[in-house]
């Protein structure tokens, strides 16, 4: 069995090199709405026989410009949500420290993060729960660092596969599990 994750097409959406916190947070509701870059996707020459997407625009349009098909939209699949880590409009932050900071915060179960860590993974295993096992082909578009955690996931469960330290706008990242490992039985906690 072959899972691939893409990533949705790179975003047109410019920011400042310094912010506030309310800056930081409407930019990332322009970047919602902001339309895409396409490009050409390499599918590996598989043959996908699923095809799972998130619910937001971006990923829609992507799922739709690499796959051929029926796909099927989740909001399990949305981005984890990056807030701010702070509150301040006297403080200007460079921009990069807004996100390494609000993913360090979601990392450490901070209650300025909408989501942590571990409701993060908890989504990813209850998305799991969703997919037809029975396919020896499932593609997953989606976002950047819900596709990391995927992969986070995939490895605990015995699939072998590229490791990402950064995952790239229209890459596609296969993991393989062998079919005597299929299929999966959750434990009563992963629900």
């Amino acid at each position: 069995m072959k899972i691939g994750l893409v990533r949705h097409f790179k975003v047109d959406c410019p920011h400042k090199v310094m912010m506030t916190s309310r800056e930081f947070r409407e930019w990332s509701e322009k970047y919602e709405h902001a339309r895409i870059l396409k490009k050409k996707v390499n599918m590996g020459g598989i043959k996908w026989d699923v095809c799972y997407c998130s619910d937001l625009e971006r990923a829609i349009k992507t799922a739709e410009e690499v796959y051929t098909g029926n796909i099927y939209v989740d909001a399990l699949l949305r981005e984890v949500d990056n807030a701010p880590f702070i509150q301040s409009e006297k403080i200007k932050l460079p921009f990069p420290i807004w996100h390494f900071c609000g993913r360090l915060a979601w990392f450490f179960k901070s209650k300025s993060q909408p989501e942590n860590i571990v409701e993060t993974r908890r989504r990813v295993r209850r998305f799991f729960k969703h997919i037809d096992w029975k396919q020896d082909n499932v593609l997953i578009v989606s976002h950047g660092f819900l596709i990391f955690n995927f992969i986070y996931e995939l490895f605990r469960l015995g699939f072998w596969g590229q490791e990402v330290r950064r995952v790239k706008n229209g890459v596609l990242y296969v993991y393989e599990i062998p079919d005597y490992k299929r299929p999966f039985q959750f434990k009563a906690e992963e629900k």
